[in-house]
């Protein structure tokens, strides 16, 4: 994404705002791509649209492997409410599960005719996630584009895909947390594969731990900011609670291009949130 900001960006123009048939010809895929994006990728935070050459990184075999996590997935389901101004609410459902070794990461979403999902397959080695495949699509009207890829062969990137990257942020962030690390004045960064397989950088920083209430439980969670590499000013507000690895409480999305210097410094002002997603039902035989 910068998927929530690729979304918002377009939604003034989107199809829901034009004519039928301008919409059909030139907007719809575009507009639900954007949209996919930006409900799938935080969730995934980091899909967006065309980047820059010098933000093209080819991947090469050098690469290095995902770090290790420290609390093992837990099979979930959870069910959101994305919320973007002028626009209906998005419903969007997430899952990891397990089969034997294999662990699944997975969202889908869907408005009228329109549907978008995405899945992460990985496994553990020595605590360490490791990619096995992925794949992803949208569609709109019957219009539409999937993504496969299969699990690395020997000397390829073990980067995590996004879903995978999600688990594995919230699977690190406990003990960062505990030893004062990834603070604001030093963030972290993970390197992951978006859907077209470039590799990406998702930095973050860990801004204290809160007890939170949704889906009518009462959850203790860690919020972190997260922003993509070279998109400084599209941030994600997100709500981890680290005993399931990959679920958000909350999120929201806050562009700071408004509260920023000439020199592309944040003036101290905090923007106003343009889109948030809320948990609304969590499946889990952890409690």
């Amino acid at each position: 994404m910068t998927l929530l900001s690729s979304a918002l960006s377009l939604f003034s123009q989107a199809p829901m705002r034009r004519g039928a048939c301008t919409a059909t010809r030139v907007y719809r895929p575009s507009a639900w791509q954007r949209l996919w994006r930006a409900g799938l990728g935080a969730l995934l935070l980091l899909a967006g649209s065309a980047q820059a050459a010098s933000d093209e990184a080819v991947v090469g075999p050098e690469a290095p492997l995902a770090p290790v996590a420290s609390i093992a997935p837990v099979p979930f389901t959870a069910h959101y409410t994305l919320v973007l101004d002028g626009w209906p609410d998005v419903p969007i459902t997430q899952r990891v599960s397990q089969s034997g070794e294999l662990y699944i990461a997975s969202m889908e979403a869907s408005i009228k005719v329109a549907s978008g999902y995405e899945q992460g397959r990985f496994t553990l080695a020595e605590g360490r996630l490791l990619p096995e495949g992925y794949r992803s699509g949208y569609r709109l009207a019957g219009i539409g584009k999937d993504y496969n890829r299969e699990a690395p062969e020997a000397g390829d990137t073990r980067l995590p895909d996004r879903q995978s990257l999600l688990v594995l942020l919230s699977q690190q962030v406990d003990s960062q947390w505990s030893e004062q690390a990834c603070l604001a004045a030093t963030p972290c960064s993970l390197d992951y594969l978006d859907h077209k397989g470039r590799q990406r950088t998702l930095m973050y920083e860990i801004q204290g731990q809160e007890t939170r209430q949704a889906a009518q439980r009462t959850f203790r969670t860690l919020r972190i900011e997260a922003w993509r590499k070279h998109r400084e000013h599209k941030h994600y507000r997100i709500w981890l609670a680290p005993r399931w690895p990959g679920l958000m409480i909350g999120l929201d999305y806050l562009d700071y291009e408004d509260f920023m210097d000439k020199d592309g410094n944040r003036n101290g002002e905090v923007p106003p949130r343009s889109a948030h997603l809320t948990l609304n039902q969590l499946s889990s035989a952890r409690q």
